[in-house]
């Protein structure tokens, strides 16, 4: 029987109890439904083995109100992809490398799917209920109670006061990925108000919960964050303001509590020019205090892409196993970076953005260009890159250097292994997408 790496099949019965709330129930008294149809295509050129991946995504929002006051929303997306699949790549460099006897001989093998072609093998792989969620509009307090999407800061990419970080820099098509959360918002005065949530995993097994209080003085945002992560026992505090002085500027920042303290924050401007429509500049500066100065500390390939591998060793196993995603952990490797970005919007239906994001620890850069041209009032099309360079020295995190992605294992024994994990950096990548709205 073919080992399937995909979702649990908890998606299928979630849309399915979507559906049936939604749809079905006869006390709603209004409905309605909007979302989106998308065709992805990337290409990945100077990458090894698949360089084109091909996406199909719907992603249909139901939206029903039980009550005046008291409404229920649910996000179901369905989607297929083709081609390129970096877990894929990542076991086709192991096999091919002098750890593929290895694991050959210690009946290891990789999982499959039923359905190679689309990585299918149970309807979750495919269909997902990334939100489901009641609202409640109480005359004190709103109330969120399900599977929504929750993010909190005034940076540019990067929220150190967001207890659910995601980075979106190099996917602007992507949503933010939902979290099972009850959300309680207590406003107070005239602008102030108070946050709650209580989160827990997929598996419902482990609690996260945070706290913010949002403040306005002299036309100026303070929010008072913070977060604890019951499962093991850490969290941050943060603090995050953001205002307009002449120019628009923010400062967000946090210390995380754990064993291993150490700051985080971003501090950033912004300006609009009446330029076409309208020109945005945004610079900003994010220091990662538990980042390294040093490429050859960054540990590469710890981060790379788990493989469905079953091995009769355990130990031979766990060497490639997915480690647990740490919520909290910060998503870059070094300590200072550097972000620069523009935002032109030539017409009502043309628009373009260009964002450099720098690492002024080893040199390397991401360039990320988007252009964007609504062609009907319900479809557009946009084209984007991911282009990685050195902008100084050889390279580091984000262009890695010659032998950075060089696994290398002593057996003890005098033999030393190697994988050369080079092959999944792509020289750049480049991706097509268009999206029909309704």
């Amino acid at each position: 029987m073919p080992k399937s790496r995909c979702r649990p099949s908890r998606t299928a019965l979630g849309s399915l109890l979507a559906l049936a709330l939604l749809g079905l129930c006869p006390t709603l008294s209004a409905q309605q439904a909007q979302g989106f149809a998308e065709l992805r295509t990337s290409l990945f050129p100077g990458a090894g083995g698949d360089v084109v991946q091909v996406v199909e995504r719907a992603r249909p929002t139901f939206t029903a109100d039980v009550s005046e006051r008291v409404a229920i929303t649910a996000t179901i997306e369905a989607a297929l992809s083709q081609g390129r699949r970096n877990e894929r790549e990542v076991e086709r460099v192991i096999a091919r490398s002098d750890f593929g006897p290895l694991l050959e001989a210690a009946g290891c093998s990789f999982g499959t799917h039923e359905n190679r072609t689309l990585a299918i093998s149970e309807a979750g792989d495919y269909l997902d209920v990334d939100r489901l969620f009641v609202d409640a509009y109480l005359p004190w307090a709103d109330i969120r109670a399900g599977r929504q999407a929750l993010h909190w800061g005034s940076g540019r990419f990067f929220n150190p006061t967001d207890p659910f970080p995601q980075v979106l820099l190099s996917e602007p098509w992507r949503p933010r990925r939902g979290v099972n959360a009850g959300r309680i918002t207590v406003p107070f005065g005239e602008v102030h108000d108070a946050t709650a949530v209580v989160a827990t995993t997929d598996r419902l097994d482990r609690v996260h919960g945070a706290g913010r209080l949002s403040l306005n003085f002299f036309e100026t945002d303070f929010a008072l964050v913070g977060s604890y992560r019951g499962d093991r026992e850490d969290g941050f505090a943060g603090l995050d303001i953001r205002g307009t002085l002449g120019v628009g500027f923010w400062l967000e920042g946090g210390v995380r509590i754990d064993s291993d303290p150490h700051q985080e924050f971003v501090v950033g401007v912004d300006y609009s020019f009446p330029l076409f429509e309208s020109l945005l500049v945004t610079a900003q500066y994010y220091h990662n205090g538990s980042g390294a100065t040093d490429p050859d500390d960054y540990r590469r390939t710890a981060t790379i892409a788990p493989v469905g591998l079953e091995c009769t060793d355990p130990a031979l196993e766990a060497r490639f196993s997915e480690a647990e995603p740490d919520p909290f952990a910060p998503m870059t490797s070094a300590r200072d970076y550097g972000l620069l970005g523009a935002s032109l919007a030539w017409t009502p239906d043309f628009s373009t953005n260009l964002f450099w994001l720098q690492n002024l620890d080893d040199g390397s850069g991401l360039v990320v260009p988007t252009a964007a041209y609504v062609i009907l009032d319900w479809l557009d099309i946009s084209i984007s890159a991911q282009i990685p360079l050195a902008t100084w020295g050889d390279g580091g995190e984000f262009k890695p250097r010659d032998g950075d992605l060089l696994l290398q294992q002593d057996l003890g024994t005098g033999q030393v292994l190697l994988a050369d994990f080079s092959p999944l950096m792509p020289d750049a990548v480049i991706t097509l997408w268009s999206r029909a709205s309704y």
